[in-house]
């Protein structure tokens, strides 16, 4: 049977073209359509961006894909996320689980971590440890509501700058310039009194300084009578403290003889009393050993 050259051309084409549609499927689909996976879950508050065929990372390695989304059954409000990645993919106990973009304003994908060499590999099936990062769409609405807050603060600003408080503010900073002119001649006066006290202080301490220096030799003199005087005091006292001593010793050693004085001046003062006494009353006893007769009266 023979061909005609348009038909051998037109099958080639579409040959062509197959081998083409297969190529770019085949890269679009991805050669590792047909490896080996595994399936893991893992947990988020919020999974804005997240949908089934979500692109996951293995530090910044795409190794898979999310396959599914779904509420957990154990009452858990995070959203499960079931993840299938190439085989042999090293998720460890310690790797974390959390949501990323590509770029600021790329799409979203999961983005896991290496974890540490000694921590163990979990089993296909497992729940990786998730790690919940505020992105930019959760930012969003707190941000919208500071700007209305920013809007409403300008706003308030420019009712407070109004013409008569500019006015007000213009003529305080005016009354501030001419204080601030008045407090500066002012200290200006302070600073050339103070300067010219520096002066008087040192031309006085100079003074000062040279009348300690001619009289430095009086002083010393004077000093050291000072220090003479002080050690005859101290000579004086202790010469006082052993009189004191002797006389103790003196009337510890005789008090009966002290005593037996003091009796005597004691018998003495009482006699002399009795005679002062006997004087008083008769004093013809001086003269006369017996009192004069009795005198008749006619």
């Amino acid at each position: 049977m023979h061909y005609k050259k348009s038909e051998v051309k037109t099958g080639i084409f579409i040959s062509i073209t197959l081998l083409v549609f297969f190529g770019f499927l085949f890269i679009i689909v991805g050669a590792n359509s047909w490896t080996d996976k595994e399936k893991f879950q893992t947990r988020f508050k919020y999974v804005g961006g997240i949908e089934e065929g979500s692109m996951v990372r293995y530090s910044g390695l795409a190794v898979g894909k999310v396959v599914e989304l779904r509420l957990p059954e154990d009452g858990d409000p995070r959203v499960e996320v079931v993840i299938e990645i190439k085989k042999n993919t090293p998720i460890r106990k310690n790797s974390q689980a959390f949501l990323t973009t590509i770029g600021i304003m790329g799409a979203f994908y999961i983005e896991i971590t290496a974890g540490s060499p000694d921590s163990p590999r979990l089993p296909a099936g497992s729940l990786i440890t998730s790690l919940d990062v505020t992105s930019f769409a959760q930012m969003s609405g707190p941000a919208a509501n500071a700007t209305d807050k920013l809007t409403e603060l300008l706003g308030s600003t420019n009712d407070l700058l109004n013409e008569e408080n500019r006015r007000n503010i213009s003529s305080m900073i005016k009354s501030m310039d001419e204080m601030l002119k008045i407090s500066t001649t002012n200290m200006q006066v302070l600073s050339k009194n103070l300067n010219q006290l520096s002066i008087e202080l040192r031309t006085s301490v100079v003074s000062f300084n040279n009348l300690m220096a001619q009289n430095d030799s009086s002083i010393t003199q004077s000093m050291n009578n000072l220090h003479q005087l002080i050690d005859q005091s101290n000579s004086t006292v202790k010469n006082v403290e052993k009189l004191v001593q002797t006389v103790d010793h003196s009337i510890s050693s005789n008090e009966p003889a002290y005593i037996e004085v003091m009796d005597n001046l004691i018998t003495l003062s009482r006699n002399l009393e009795d005679f002062s006494q006997t004087i008083k009353d008769k004093p013809w006893t001086l003269v006369r050993k017996s009192a004069p007769p009795k005198r008749e009266i006619k």
